[in-house]
Formats: C-alpha cells, structure tokens, sequence
C-alpha cells in the first residue's frame, strides 16, 4: 500500500498525477479529504493511497470472483452489489436513476460494505410526430419533426474489480425492435393540402422525415422572392444641379456656379443601365408583385453629346461643363471672372474663351485656348490667347503672346520657305557645274557653292531643326522632321562632302515642298491683339495688332499689320506686315526701331529724328523729323516718301 499527503487545484487533477507516477489507474487511488480550498487557501489538500492488490497467488478463486461487482436484472431495475474493494460510485443521470435506500444519488457516493444499489435505466416510448409551422407572409413553411425510436439503457451484467465505480461506462442503449411507423407520406400531403400549400414544396421531404433520429426541422416549402427591379443610376462628374428637375432657364448666372474646366471627349455624366423586376409566388400560390423600373434619358443642350451606346454624355469641346438639372448636360466654351483676377481668383488656365471683368495683377496669368478680354487693365501678369486679345486700358510691364502655336507655325513657314528657296537654286547651281568640265563630284561642288554664294544657308538650316524642337503634332509630320535633319545633316560641317549628300538634300527639298503645299491651313487668320496703351511690356502676336493711344518702351513682334493710332516712343517693333503709326519717337527718349517685311508698306504720320527704320535688310535712317513719310517697294525698289515737319503736330 502506497499513501502521500498532496495538494492540488482540483481531486481529479490529484488523481490523474498520482495515477501516472504510481502507474495506475485513477480510479484504484483513494482520495481522503483534509482540507477544502477557502478564502485563504484555493487548493485542496487529500491524503492519496493506493491498496495494495489483493488476488495474487495468496488468495483462492473465490476471493478472485468475489471482486466483480454483480449486477442483476429484474425486468423493471438493477441491482448491483459492489465488490468488496468498491469504495465509491459515480451516477449517470442520463441514463436513469441510481437509488440508495429509496434515495436518488446525484454525485459521487462513497459506500459502505454490503451495500445493495438500484438503477432504474432510463426507458423511452416508440415517438413519431410533426408541427408544421407556416410563416404567416408565406415565405416557408417548416415541419419540427420528432421521431424516437423505443429502447432503453442497458447496464453491463459485471463491473471489474475498482475502488470507484464509473456509472458512465458501463452503460449502453438499446434500441427496441418494435417496428413500424405511426405516420404515413398520405396524412403528410393531406395537411399540406389543408393548409393550402401548393408552391415551392421541396422534393424528398419524407425522406428527410425518416432520417431524422431525435428532433429536427425539415423545410416543406418556400417561396420564390420577387426580383426586385434594378433602378437606372446616374454617374455625375460635374455636380449639384443648378436649377430644380422642372426648372428650364436660358440665363445661367455663371458667377453663382462653382466652375471647373473639363476637355474634349471628357465624360461629364454615366447612366448605370436598370433591369426590370420579376413577380415572385408565395407557397400558396399567390403572386408576389414587384414595382415597375423607373427610366430616364439624358437631355442635352450645347456642346455635349451622347456615346453610342447612349450611356455617357461627353464634352464636345473644351470649356466649362454644367448641370442644368438633374438630366440635363452643357458645356459652355467661355470663362467669366466679374472680379480682379487676384489671390481671390488665382490665375486661370482655360480652354475657350476666357472674360474678365475688372483688371489682371501683377504676378498672375491668364491662359486661353480661344480669346482673352479683359475689361480692365493688365498690370506686371503674363497672358496667352490663342484666337485673340482684346484688353480695354493699358498693359503695363506684362509679357504677351497671341496665338502662340500661330507664332510658332508662322516661324516655321517662314524658315522652310526661306530655307526652299535658297537650296533650290544652291542645287540647280550644283546641277549646271555638274555639266562643265572637271573632276569635282556633287559634294564638292556644294561645299564650294555654299561657302561662296550661300553662306547663311546651314545656319538657318540649324535653326529651322531647334525650331522643330517646340512639338506641334497638328502642324508638324514625321516625314518634315526627317526633310528638315537630313538638310541640317548634309549642309553643316562637312556635311556636304558626306556620299550622296546631293541626292538626299534633293529628296529632302521635295518633302518640304509637299509639306507647305499639304499644310497652308495651318497659318492663323483673323487672330487680332487690340489694347488701348502699352508700356515696358513684351508683345507678340500672330495676327493683327491695334492700339488707340500709344506704346513706350516695348517690344512687339507682329506676324501680321500694325496699327498704332497714337504716339509710338522708344523700344523695338518688328512686323511682318503694313504698318500705320501717328507719331513715331520723340527727341528726349532713346531711339526707336522699326523692322518691317521687304514687302511691307509703313505710313508714318509724324516722325522724329531718333527713328531708325529696317525695311527687309535695307536702313532708312531719318535725319530730321518729318511728316507723310511712306516707305514701300515699287517694282521691287524701295521708295520713301516724307515732308518736313517743324516737329509741332
């Protein structure tokens, strides 16, 4: 016999410890208590013995047999008379009731020797039975099924010899082999019938009735849900409406809108297509109705269209795009500012046509894709217009361009022309020499001819290629780029002496004449720069140039005419078209320069001393002031015309 005194957080732990470390069963250890866990103390403190095994070779076979506790059978309970070593027994109440002197034992009992119990096994009545319950919209209809087959809990006839009985394991159930069923599919359809359940019922439901062992829930029935309809949605990139849905209005107060620019083809609003719905049926029958799609189109006013599918609408050109109500889609190609374009404002980069009410400031920019009017003044800011300026006051320290891509392409043509005709008499020039005596070959010859007769051709070349490095897809094709380098290639440097350097500049120089032959569209029309007074300020413009009261000290590059209706003082013009000038210079300011086309009329009503005038590359200085000066080229001879002025108007 083994015994220790230990501690632990539970009797079973207790138990299984020892029962490793002795190398036994838990159930041969007897656990005697001497202290429970308290307040004070949380774990339990038990003596722990182990008996010594009775049975070796010692002991007869009747004290052997005597171990076994004997159970017995008397049709209504058990009787089990523990073995002599049995000191406690554990109940099942699951299985049935475990008396003690008529007393239900509902924990571990210790027991005395010779003590008799009773187990009354649990016994359970053969049961089949259904509740159909039927939702009250109904959705479905759900049977809780019960079916029970009849038996018992059978305890085993002997229990091995142990300290400490385990009901739990030695206890089995028992079907009954009673067979047949109380309920039949017949009475099953019958209710359903009853209840009016026609829809939805669901196949193999008594099939599903017999598998069930205890209780379950079997789903008879259930309806088909409506399919809801799937309402249109609108996808808006633009954002709150500015008038009501039945709101229609011409007159848009454009300064009360929150404005944003959108570009060309952009997707200003997304129609998410809907899908009609579809009735569903209860499981009686009865048609489940759904709601009719509501649909709508989009309306559209200027400037906007549909996509082919018709679920976008999209901006027909660049400009500023508006909801006029919910469906309703614009774009309006102008941007109106009724204030300084200030901090407030911030500067403004639009694609159309931009107007401004008051003045721009300095440090600021105003940028357009189509004309720029300002109503005010343009004081130290930088514009850009390329269809047109028109600024009411005065530009004062400010840097403008007008038709920026028109200065550009003019520039170009200008340069190819230029560039055309002098190569095409250098190469007729090679061509002749080619002919005479000698042992020069092509690219010798246009070495020589070049330095002695063209000798400003490969620079011009050159700066035709830097030009094309401003990329104007619209304008510009890829067989001009390659024309223009292999120019630059076989006219710089050494470039003429490379082989076969005649035959691509001859291919180059037909490319160049398609190209200003495909391409005179490009060249700006009717793009005007109009302003009231101009002074230390930078101004160049592809058009037309008019100014009402005069300019000082500015510097204007003007591909078409000029008119001046004022006084002009100071700084540098050049033109490439007629120029008009009421008085140009003054006695007390530096000089005044005039660059005009060889083709170029200038009419000067009055005009000071301190004016030179560059007509084509010919100087036409002017002494003393004079009135009525005209200078113009008459069967390519260039002619001044003047009068004496005493310098008083």
């Amino acid at each position: 016999m083994k015994e220790i005194i230990a501690t632990g957080s539970s009797l079973e732990s207790i138990r299984k410890q020892y029962a490793k470390q002795w190398s036994c069963s838990p159930e041969e250890l007897n656990l005697d208590v001497i202290e429970k866990p308290s307040l004070l103390k949380r774990y339990w403190k038990v003596k722990v013995v182990l008996p010594e095994k009775e049975g070796g070779p010692a002991a007869d076979d009747g004290e052997a047999t005597e171990e076994y506790t004997k159970v017995s059978w008397d049709g209504n309970k058990y009787l089990i008379k523990p073995g002599r070593r049995v000191k406690s027994i554990v109940p099942y109440p699951l299985a049935g009731k475990l008396m003690l002197d008529d007393q239900e034992i509902k924990a571990e009992q210790r027991l005395q020797p010779g003590t008799v119990l009773e187990f009354y096994p649990e016994v359970k009545q053969k049961e089949f039975t259904w509740n159909l319950e039927v939702a009250a919209d109904g959705s479905k209809a759900v049977a809780e099924v019960k079916r029970e087959r009849p038996g018992r809990y059978v305890l085993a006839e002997e229990i091995p010899p142990s300290s400490r009985i385990v009901l739990e394991k030695f206890v089995t159930w028992q079907h009954s082999s009673n067979p047949g069923e109380t309920l039949s599919e017949e009475e099953l359809k019958r209710e359903l019938a009853q209840r009016g359940i026609v829809y939805g019922i669901k196949p193999n439901i008594w099939i599903d009735f017999l598998t069930i062992d205890g209780e379950g829930e079997v789903l008879i029935a259930e309806y088909t849900p409506p399919l809801e309809p799937l309402q249109p949605e609108i996808i808006d990139y633009v954002g709150e409406p500015i008038f009501k849905e039945d709101e229609e209005q011409d007159k848009i107060d454009f300064f009360a809108c929150k404005l944003r620019i959108c570009q060309k083809d952009e997707v200003l609003a997304r129609k998410v297509p809907g899908r009609e719905g579809k009735p569903g049926m209860d499981i009686f029958g009865k048609i489940i109705p759904v709601p009719k799609m509501q649909d709508f189109e989009f309306k559209l006013k200027k400037n906007v269209y549909l996509s082919e599918d018709g679920l976008e609408v999209r901006a027909a050109c660049a400009g500023t795009p508006l909801r006029v109500n919910k469906y309703t889609y614009q774009v309006e190609n102008a941007y109106i500012v009724n204030q300084n374009v200030d901090l407030t404002t911030g500067s403004i980069n639009f694609p159309g046509d931009v107007k401004i009410g008051r003045n721009v400031t300095e440090g600021f920019y105003v940028h357009s894709g189509g004309k720029i009017h300002v109503q005010g003044s343009v004081s130290g800011a930088s514009l850009k217009a390329e269809a047109g300026l028109k600024v009411n006051n005065s530009i004062i320290a400010s840097k403008i361009i007008v038709g920026e891509k028109h200065v550009f392409r003019s520039q170009l043509f200008k340069g190819l022309k230029e560039v055309r005709e002098d190569l095409s008499l250098c190469l007729a020039q090679v061509e002749q020499l080619q002919n005479a005596p000698g042992n020069f070959n092509a690219g010798q010859l246009l070495k020589i001819i070049l330095e002695r007769n063209f000798k400003t051709l490969p620079q011009k070349a050159k700066d035709l290629q830097n030009l094309l490095n401003n990329k104007d897809p619209d304008c510009v094709t890829p067989e001009l780029e390659g024309a223009v380098m292999n120019i630059g290639q076989f006219l710089v440097g050494m470039g003429p002496l490379q082989p076969q350097s005649f035959e691509h500049l001859k291919r180059a120089l037909k490319a160049v004449d398609c190209f200003l032959a495909d391409k005179e569209e490009f060249m700006p029309v009717n793009v005007v720069c109009d302003t009231n007074y101009v002074q230390n300020s930078e101004i160049d413009c592809a058009g037309d140039f008019f100014c009402k009261k005069g300019i000082y000290n500015s510097t204007l590059k003007i591909e078409g005419n000029i008119k001046i209706a004022g006084v002009c003082r100071g700084g540098e013009i050049s033109c490439a078209g007629d120029i008009y000038i009421w008085e140009l210079g003054g006695s007390n300011v530096s000089s005044t320069i005039v660059r005009a086309g060889k083709g170029s009329r200038i009419t000067i009503e009055y005009c000071h001393s301190n004016v030179r005038i560059f007509h084509g590359k010919e100087l036409i200085r002017i002494d003393s002031a004079a009135q009525k000066v005209e200078i113009y080229r008459d069967k390519g001879l260039l002619q001044v015309e003047k009068l004496r002025w005493d310098g008083r108007n």
